[in-house]
């Protein structure tokens, strides 16, 4: 974010507006224009609960995946509040609309907060002048834009990168309730992704980047295990014929660029996870893809395998026993358990490393667990965790009061 320029992205402009209900809750409303227009794809929460915020969006998309303005909001997940709200979200989308002088079909909205409570109308309307009239497209308006979206957050997540003397620069948020299982233009504390570029890029490309880059990166990784109602992602890229094409040529370059983007957002949500002290990279090897992944969301969403992290507690029966009641077949009297560089469990057995030694590795804020299956299969598969702290209990156990 240091290196991003103070008027950085041509064709978008950000604005935020920060008040309370009549509750006297806090509500933060954030808006994302896009001049001419934005070409969109998507990804939103595979959990069956839906935010209306979402269901409004991907009915949208439906219509024209050619955007101009995201509306966001953070204080209220706008979820399982009938169809009230529903209509409430329509009728917001359609003021935005009428006041932009745009068709509500080019309008986006997404939502973060506690479950159950509508969006207040009033309060939301009364702002969408304020809103427009803000907008401006300064570094300062994208780093206040960036601090709307956040709950239990304490840090902006925000990366940007330069690719052409074009610009890529995502911002999300992300603490709790991180457990994303997104799934690919369907209705998909909460992770929302805004993944922005004014690079011109063909629909067909933007798909393809979205399918195997961005949704596997994004699936990769869980605070807590619990999948949110509101998880989403919007990948826009400029719709300006006069600007700068992707062309195939550079195809590769530029996934790499994002996927780099990806990677740091990750990290950024992960370190600012809601009491996080540490973060795992755990790594599964020669075992399928599909059930490398089963094994590692297993151990990932382990209760007893989180504290442990958090302890410092070299106690590698809790990895064994995850992995050994995950529901894959595999011979658990080959498998190699390693923590750092240590190897702790060698065909199924413990390998009698010293427990002083591999505590060292587990106290520092980042370590890697690795386990090898021995199936035969070559392949191998990353998934991220954290552990789970005395912090977490105590902002979940109060996040309402």
């Amino acid at each position: 974010m240091k290196h991003m320029n103070n008027k950085l992205m041509k064709g978008y402009k950000f604005s935020s507006f920060f008040t309370a209900t009549k509750n006297n809750k806090k509500l933060k409303i954030g808006l994302i224009s896009i001049e001419p227009y934005g070409e969109c794809v998507s990804a939103f929460t595979k959990n069956l609960l839906k935010s209306n915020s979402i269901i409004v969006s991907q009915k949208h998309l439906k219509k024209t995946d050619k955007i101009k303005c995201i509306l966001t909001n953070s204080g209220c997940a706008n979820t399982a509040c009938g169809k009230d709200g529903l209509k409430i979200t329509e009728e917001i989308c359609e003021s935005l609309a009428k006041q932009l002088s745009i068709k509500k079909e080019e309008v986006l909205i997404a939502s973060t907060g506690v479950i159950g409570e509508p969006l207040p109308k009033k309060v939301f309307i009364s702002s969408i002048p304020q809103l427009v009239s803000s907008l401006s497209n300064n570094k300062s308006s994208v780093i206040n834009f960036a601090r709307s979206i956040l709950t239990t957050d304490t840090k902006l997540k925000v990366v940007y990168k330069r690719f052409k003397n074009n610009n890529i620069l995502c911002i999300a948020k992300g603490a709790g309730m991180i457990a994303p299982q997104l799934e690919l233009y369907k209705p998909h504390a909460t992770m929302l992704v805004f993944l922005l570029t004014d690079i011109w890029i063909e629909k067909k490309l933007m798909e393809k980047l979205m399918k195997d880059t961005i949704v596997p990166m994004f699936n990769s990784f869980s605070i807590d295990g619990d999948t949110s109602p509101n998880d989403t992602i919007f990948f826009v890229s400029l719709g300006d014929k006069n600007n700068y094409k992707l062309s195939m040529t550079e195809f590769e370059k530029f996934s790499k660029v994002l996927k780099f983007v990806c990677e740091e957002t990750i990290k950024q949500l992960l370190f600012d996870g809601e009491g996080v002290t540490k973060v795992v990279k755990i790594v599964i090897e020669n075992c399928s893809k599909e059930n490398a992944e089963v094994l590692a969301r297993t151990i990932s969403n382990s209760l007893l395998v989180k504290t442990a992290i958090n302890g410092a507690d070299p106690n590698w029966g809790r990895i064994l026993a995850a992995i050994g009641r995950s529901g894959v077949k595999f011979n658990i009297n080959k498998t190699d358990i390693y923590i750092g560089k240590h190897c702790v469990v060698k065909n199924g057995t413990s390998n009698f490393v010293n427990d002083n030694i591999v505590r060292k590795t587990m106290l520092k804020n980042f370590f890697e667990i690795k386990i090898d299956i021995k199936s035969g299969k070559k392949e191998s598969f990353v998934f991220y965790t954290t552990d789970l702290s005395k912090k977490y209990v105590d902002i979940n156990s109060k996040y309402k009061t």
